[in-house]
């Protein structure tokens, strides 16, 4: 959640904005729909107000675009004006819609001038690239710097923005996703997002270049964490929040700090005027003074102190005051460990106002292990329809305790979702608690299987998991981009959820989750969840003592560490999954656990060993029946006879490997094949067949979306031309190949340089 501090009130210098952009375009559509419906009823906003029992100030804002429109705040002005609905489908068009990727500032901001001011002599005038702002939780960090980047966004090419999570519930971010949240906000496709570190902060850089940016990176937890993602371009400034000084920074990067203290208490109180209203304010100016000192002055706590008093219009705040000091002494007596007892109380009270329903979600929603979530993950939680879901996180938007991130995406401020957490946890919870977790890991779990089946639907592999558990609707991916977005976008969750699953006992969801997704780690690459998520599926499948998901959890971790060449622990994997899988009985496991077993004979160049292993995966799945399997047995086993000379049994295996592929009209797979014969063909010198395999093998892989493939095949295309004598073709083929592979894999772009260099 932003750490609200108000309305803009200091000085406009240079081409600062007076006012925030609206927040979406379709917001704005609606804004001006309200407008024009109110004068033409010729009425004024405190009129609507009475009429529509929401607040002027917030009808104000949604009617210049600043605040997208809730579902109850459209039913309610589109019944008081007689709108007809209309209002409502607007609405629900600006929700749907996107946000610029800068979050908007606060509605209300007051003070600050000097930090202001301050920001604008260190970027501007100083020029330094580093700057970080350090204050202590709920002091206003995020609002000041977004108050600041939203109005001196003009002043800059692009501005980049990422949520570092230091100290929300669950693990910091690590540099990985910072740079994949940076590139996305330079318009990178998720498919396009380098696989290493390294590669997506040289990416990075190269789009950056010669652009004058903005970098906002909020909520830092420490140097370490931010020091891989500094992009170090001459025109880029990185501007950063953080509860900790960052000495590391300071002396590496040559940061400058900016401190934050809480609010003056004079400017707190006209923060607790803007928000509750000045003539309400002014009728109990003592009330409003020991509302302030009791939340410290701390912007948060003072955002939602006043939310609550604005919501109780016929108590007086002296009133209001007193029940909040009442809270507080109820936190001291429970010894609570906070050195801002006065926050904790201003969260709990409002807490304890929140009708029923909505307090229900708000402590529901601290059981999520990720950095953000949907409306659809909120429903599961809560065994709500989507639309239900909805409507309490508007109301939980309205009271200051969840932040909107977005049209889809929504997230808790730090010391909030520690808050919800603990609440959720609390002993008298227990049964609501359980059940709400086994809902939110099986929601997970079966849009992963619907993504799977989604992303490779020729395959045989997928399951059937049956009927949702009650409670749970279950999404479905009409295509395959929305698809591989899902994955993509809930990354950043998936080993939390495992984790979540594993820590209630719900061991099978804890491992089968990671296992679905294996096929968008094939095409996306995400190693660090791919890698961590199978971790814990090990912990849990052991655990429940399943045998089989164990194998399986064990041999998609050690085909990622094999694909990151990690040979050693791949082999230790995969031989532990062969034992296993022997225990059970013949398996589709066994047969992949061998194939992973003969590819690491393969790349260590024991070709004959490979041969081995790779006709005893064939034997094991032709038994059991499993086609997939035996296909991309006979794949492997084609490419080992290939590397021991055999020509005629690689073509025999890689060409019945294909057909079995073309018979259900696996793409993926018929790539998959038609590149190892094609090098078969050039090995044994008929580069004009390899030419015809690479063109197959190219359409294939365009039409499962498969950019590794696509520059495999333009690779051994490249090979085949070159094998003519045709060099220059083959230079312009590897470069496209390059700059296909660069983003994804490190291994892979390097084979094609030393192609590039060896043929100059």
């Amino acid at each position: 959640m932003t750490e609200n501090s108000g309305s803009a009130r200091s000085g406009e210098t240079g081409k600062a904005r007076a006012e925030p952009r609206p927040v979406s375009t379709a917001a704005s559509t609606f804004g001006r729909a309200l407008r024009l419906r109110r004068q033409a009823r010729g009425l004024a906003l405190r009129e609507l107000q009475k009429l529509a029992y929401v607040d002027k100030s917030l009808i104000s804002r949604v009617e210049r675009g600043l605040t997208p429109p809730s579902a109850e705040f459209a039913e309610a002005c589109d019944r008081a004006l007689g709108a007809g609905g209309t209002l409502i489908v607007l609405a629900e068009a600006a929700r749907a819609e996107p946000y610029v990727h800068l979050p908007p500032p606060p509605d209300h901001f007051v003070g600050r001038e000097e930090h202001l001011a301050l920001l604008d002599e260190k970027v501007f005038t100083e020029t330094a690239k580093v700057v970080f702002v350090a204050g202590p939780p709920g002091v206003g960090k995020t609002a000041l710097v977004l108050n600041w980047a939203n109005r001196r966004q003009e002043e800059f090419d692009c501005v980049l923005w990422s949520d570092l999570r230091g100290y929300a519930a669950g693990s910091p971010a690590q540099p990985a996703d910072i740079l994949d949240d940076l590139l996305r906000c330079v318009g990178v496709r998720p498919d396009r997002v380098p696989a290493e570190e390294h590669m997506r902060l040289a990416l990075l850089r190269g789009l950056l270049r010669g652009q004058r940016t903005l970098v906002v990176l909020d909520n830092a937890l420490d140097s370490p964490q931010v020091r891989p993602v500094l992009p170090g371009t001459p025109d880029t400034t990185v501007l950063i929040t953080s509860r900790r000084r960052l000495s590391g920074l300071v002396v590496g990067s040559g940061a400058v700090q900016v401190s934050l203290e809480p609010l003056q208490e004079l400017e707190a109180t006209r923060l607790m005027a803007d928000l509750i209203g000045d003539e309400r304010a002014a009728g109990d100016p003592e009330g409003v003074g020991r509302l302030v000192r009791l939340c410290a002055a701390l912007p948060l706590a003072v955002n939602i102190a006043a939310e609550r008093v604005a919501t109780h219009p016929h108590q007086s705040v002296g009133d209001l005051a007193r029940e909040l000091v009442a809270e507080g002494r109820r936190l001291e007596l429970l010894a609570v460990d906070d050195d801002t007892v006065g926050v904790r109380a201003a969260f709990s009270w409002s807490y304890r106002a929140l009708e029923a329903d909505t307090a229900r979600m708000f402590r529901l929603l601290g059981l999520h292990p990720g950095p953000r979530f949907t409306a659809g993950a909120a429903a599961a939680l809560a065994g709500l329809p989507g639309h239900d879901a909805r409507r309490l996180l508007d109301r939980l938007v309205q009271a200051h305790l969840v932040q909107q991130v977005g049209a889809r995406y929504y997230r808790f401020h730090d010391l909030l979702r520690v808050y919800a957490a603990e609440e959720a946890n609390a002993e008298r919870w227990r049964d609501e608690r359980q059940a709400a977790v086994s809902r939110l890991t099986h929601w997970y779990l079966y849009a992963a299987n619907a993504a799977s089946w989604t992303l490779t639907p020729a395959r045989d592999h997928h399951i059937d998991l049956g009927p949702a558990p009650e409670g749970v609707e279950p999404l479905r991916f009409a295509t395959f981009d929305e698809a591989y977005i899902w994955c993509a976008s809930e990354m950043p969750s998936i080993t939390g959820v495992a984790r979540l699953a594993l820590d209630h006992g719900l061991y099978e969801v804890g491992w089968r989750l990671p296992v679905e997704l294996f096929d968008y780690h094939l095409l996306g690459r995400p190693w660090q969840t791919w890698i961590s998520s199978h971790e814990v599926a090990i912990e849990s499948a052991k655990a429940g003592g399943d045998l089989g998901g164990l194998a399986w959890s064990a041999i998609n971790l050690a085909e990622a560490h094999r694909r990151r060449g990690d040979l050693d622990r791949a082999r230790d994997l995969f031989g532990q999954a062969v034992e296993i899988s022997e225990e059970i009985g013949e398996n589709p496991s066994l047969g992949w656990a061998l194939v992973g077993l003969g590819n690491i004979a393969h790349e260590r160049e024991h070709y004959a060993e490979a041969v081995r292993l790779a006709e005893q995966s064939v034997e094991v799945n032709a038994r059991i029946g499993y086609q997939l399997g035996e296909a991309t047995a006979r794949v492997h086993l084609g490419r080992a006879y290939r590397d021991l000379g055999e020509r005629d049994l690689a073509l025999d295996h890689g060409l019945r490997a294909f057909d079995a592929y073309a018979k259900d009209a696996d793409q993926h797979g018929m790539g998959f094949a038609l590149v190892p014969l094609a090098r078969t063909c050039r090995r044994f010198g008929d580069p004009d067949q390899a030419l015809g395999y690479c063109e197959q093998a190219l359409t294939a892989y365009r039409n499962c979306g498969d950019v590794w493939g696509q520059a495999d095949a333009l690779d051994e295309r490249g090979c085949a031309l070159a094998a003519q004598g045709h060099t220059d073709e083959a230079m312009a083929v590897w470069r496209d190949a390059l700059q296909l592979v660069m983003d994804l894999d490190d291994r892979k772009a390097n084979v094609l340089r030393g192609r590039l260099e060896g043929a100059v």
